[in-house]
């Protein structure tokens, strides 16, 4: 009686052996159809990768330089070579301050000889230099216009006052939605100084979020100011240090969510980000004076 269960089991097996084979041959072919419209999307996803990858560094550089070859060179090198997919097309203009690249990359079905699928897309971003106006023509001038002086509250904290992108809602350069941007973007060259604004305290200085890395400067009576997308080693100030107004603090970097060097720059009432109370964004031109 103990061995039953293995006899039967054997039997099984004995009069199953044709079956099985026949499972081989018709399981076999659909295991390989399958593996390769699984290779086909991993080929489809990592060709679609690189060439965002490609398009945001071309627009990179045609960002901060104006250089449209110079940027197309960039986001072919970015896109390198590849056996199995090909970049047919990496194009970059610059329109109306805006930096725009465009591809179409070309993707082999694996399982049958047909057109390869096409994929098309592009990136766009603000222009933060251009090789003749990179300090708009004269300080306080930039692709928005002239800054308008405010009442003094505040200084500048950087040194060009190129404003690339105001206060208020606008289109999101990396989402291409409308939100709200709750600071003045000011234009720079990697590395420039970034100055404290106001007397006052160091309330926070390190990473947070799609901002990078911070600093916040508490100046009293409930009125922050932030400094955003520096990189940790740009950041020369620790948290409860007292700074002086146009007292160097960091510089300008291009960390968090950023299509290029510059410092994202906000007033703030009652609160500052990672604060327990996150304040009110202020539109910080009224503040600034030169």
């Amino acid at each position: 009686m103990y061995f039953m269960p293995v006899r039967i089991f054997e039997w099984s097996q004995k009069h199953r052996k044709g079956s099985i084979t026949l499972e081989h041959v018709v399981l076999f072919p659909v295991f390989i159809f399958l593996s390769l419209i699984v290779w086909q999307l991993i080929l489809s996803g990592i060709a679609v990768m690189d060439t965002h990858a490609a398009l945001r560094d071309a627009v990179r550089v045609a960002s901060t330089t104006g250089d449209t070859d110079k940027a197309e060179k960039q986001g072919k090198d970015s896109f390198g070579q590849s056996g199995s997919y090909k970049l047919k097309r990496l194009d970059v203009k610059i329109e109306n301050d805006e930096a725009i690249a465009k591809a179409k990359v070309e993707i082999p079905i694996l399982f049958m000889s047909s057109t390869p699928i096409t994929y098309e897309t592009e990136e766009k971003a603000p222009v933060l230099q251009s090789p003749d106006n990179f300090y708009g023509g004269f300080l306080g001038n930039g692709p928005l216009g002239p800054v308008a002086l405010g009442n003094g509250q505040l200084g500048y904290p950087v040194a060009s006052m190129f404003v690339t992108s105001p206060f208020g809602y606008r289109i999101h350069p990396i989402y291409g939605t409308r939100k709200f941007h709750a600071g003045i973007d000011f234009g720079g060259r990697f590395g420039d100084p970034i100055f404290a604004a106001g007397d006052g305290v160091v309330a926070y200085a390190g990473p947070s979020s799609g901002y990078g890395n911070i600093i916040v400067i508490d100046h009293g009576g409930g009125l922050y100011t932030v400094y955003a997308h520096m990189y940790s080693h740009q950041i020369k100030v620790l948290p409860g240090q007292h700074v002086k107004r146009g007292e160097k603090i960091a510089e300008i970097g291009n960390a968090g969510w950023s299509t290029g060097p510059h410092l994202h720059f906000e007033v703030r009432r009652g609160g500052y980000p990672r604060g327990p109370s996150r304040g009110v964004p202020m539109d910080p031109k009224p503040f600034l004076s030169g």
